[in-house]
């Protein structure tokens, strides 16, 4: 569904997308997200296959997700996205997460940087955006999605070995797997969290060792030559 400023996309809750509990993982909601996001951008043929043309890509550089309640399967999740802003190579997405009765069960706020594919550098979007509904005072009830500072007294707690599996359609690691990887580290009961902070700082590719590391309630991801990849911190 879109309108002048708002685009809207359902998902049903296949079993796919579900854990023990039998409600939606947290992961699937965050492709949920991504999906929402994509098919929003492609309407303004800025999706993957608009900004491969001119040599660029959207790297999604923070995300923040609040969930209320998580649904169970065979629900419906519907998910609201607008653009909040666009400055230079910047872009700042918003979400709504609703049920079938349209009450808000959870929110989301990204932060996204434009990249040249060919020099991996910030770089200002080169395609049109005159007809792009830019919503400045509209943020998502979760607020916005920050830098998260540097943990303190981390631990090793598990290693993870890249595989073809974990690669999307650019050949490096979609950032939800990140999140599936530091999840995996919890017990069962421990995979449906109020909160998660995400901040990504760099890629990984193939056959990439990533350790991850824990203190407190924060973790961070870093390649086995000490590359950061990734930094996270939940609410529960």
């Amino acid at each position: 569904m879109e309108n002048s400023d708002i685009w809207e996309n359902s998902y049903p809750i296949q079993t796919f997308m579900c854990g023990a509990a039998r409600k939606i993982r947290l992961t699937a909601i965050a492709h949920c997200l991504q999906e929402c996001a994509g098919r929003h951008a492609a309407h303004y043929h800025l999706g993957y296959e608009g900004m491969k043309k001119n040599k660029q890509a959207w790297v999604l550089n923070r995300l923040r997700i609040q969930v209320h309640r998580y649904l169970e399967w065979q629900a419906t999740l519907h998910v609201r996205t607008w653009v909040q802003l666009m400055r230079g190579p910047f872009s700042q997405r918003m979400f709504l997460l609703l049920d079938d009765k349209e009450e808000v069960i959870g929110s989301a706020s990204s932060f996204w940087v434009v990249l040249d594919t060919e020099s991996h550098k910030p770089q200002r979007l080169k395609a049109s955006i005159d007809n792009l509904p830019v919503l400045p005072d509209e943020t998502a009830p979760c607020g916005m999605a920050g830098k998260l500072i540097e943990p303190e007294g981390l631990s090793l707690i598990g290693k993870h070995t890249v595989k073809p599996s974990d690669l999307d359609l650019l050949h490096h690691v979609n950032n939800v797997k990140y999140l599936e990887w530091i999840l995996d580290t919890k017990s069962p009961d421990r995979q449906n969290p109020t909160q998660v902070d995400l901040n990504f700082t760099h890629e990984t590719q193939l056959d990439e060792v990533v350790e991850i590391y824990k203190s407190d309630k924060a973790y961070q991801l870093t390649s086995d030559k000490g590359q950061e990849i990734c930094k996270a911190q939940f609410v529960f």
